[in-house]
């Protein structure tokens, strides 16, 4: 029932999607947005991104979305939808896909063939760490363009023989990045904030302590209420890494592997 129902879906989807890119074939489409999330310009632009990578470097890099599971997994339906690519779409053996579903908000990313050498289980950790926070937000586009980006740096990796992994000489390779920005950020904020406070200082000198407390609100006249927005608070959903000292990739029965979460 599960396969016939996605077989629908993707068959559905190609029909409405086979116009919208001048660079789209009959035999290729990467981008399969049935939940529609995404603007016309936000898939094409996606589209041409997704179908570029694979090109470069020969290996099928897609995503779909969908309104709902219908009460399964969303590895599950991932290795359905994968089915279907293959018959309906030629996706060929070596494939990375991100499923979203909207309505459970979960997601998986699928390996199959080479995508088993080139997104090892951690680094497919790491990429949902890079885009989970868009997708916290609702922010789909830039969720999908950090994953994008995501394959063509592992990819670019598996192909110098090197994957991303742990204990690859390149597992760090973000994160050190990103430390040294915030710490310099930090160290930049406390120099600004420390001569705005001498400046402040400076210009106080002349000042003379009022005696009574309505010196201070001169000029004050308080006439009514009002509430004003300042800020919100998001809660974000955190999934983390599981523990694999060995690194490498888990890979099932029919030959793929996956990461699976909440968005």
């Amino acid at each position: 029932m599960i396969k016939k129902t996605v077989s629908v879906i993707i068959a559905f989807v190609l029909v409405l999607t086979m116009s919208t890119a001048a660079f789209a074939t009959e035999e290729q489409r990467f981008v399969f947005d049935e939940a529609g999330i995404l603007t016309y310009d936000e898939l094409e632009e996606l589209e041409l991104k997704a179908a570029q990578t694979s090109e470069k470097y020969g290996f099928g890099v897609y995503i779909v979305t969908f309104e709902n599971l219908g009460g399964h997994e969303a590895w599950e339906y991932n290795e359905m939808v994968y089915d279907e690519l293959c018959e309906y779409y030629n996706a060929g053996e070596d494939v990375v896909i991100l499923l979203l579903s909207m309505e459970e908000r979960q997601y998986d990313i699928m390996a199959h063939g080479y995508g088993n050498v080139a997104f090892t289980d951690y680094g497919k950790d790491v990429m949902a760490e890079r885009f989970l926070d868009d997708f916290s937000v609702n922010s789909w586009y830039w969720g999908f363009i950090d994953y994008l980006d995501t394959c063509d740096e592992f990819l670019e990796l598996a192909e110098n023989g090197e994957p991303f992994d742990i204990g690859s000489g390149n597992s760090g390779s973000s994160g050190g990045g990103k430390f040294f920005g915030v710490i310099i950020a930090v160290i930049v904020s406390c120099v600004i904030a420390l001569l705005v406070c001498l400046v402040l200082k400076s210009q106080m000198k002349t000042a003379v302590r009022a005696t009574e407390a309505h010196e201070y609100a001169k000029g004050l006249d308080l006439t009514g209420q009002y509430d004003r927005f300042s800020h919100k608070d998001i809660r974000r959903i955190y999934n983390p890494p599981q523990e694999n000292n060995d690194g490498g990739t888990t890979v099932n029965s029919s030959g793929s592997s996956h990461k699976s979460g909440g968005f």
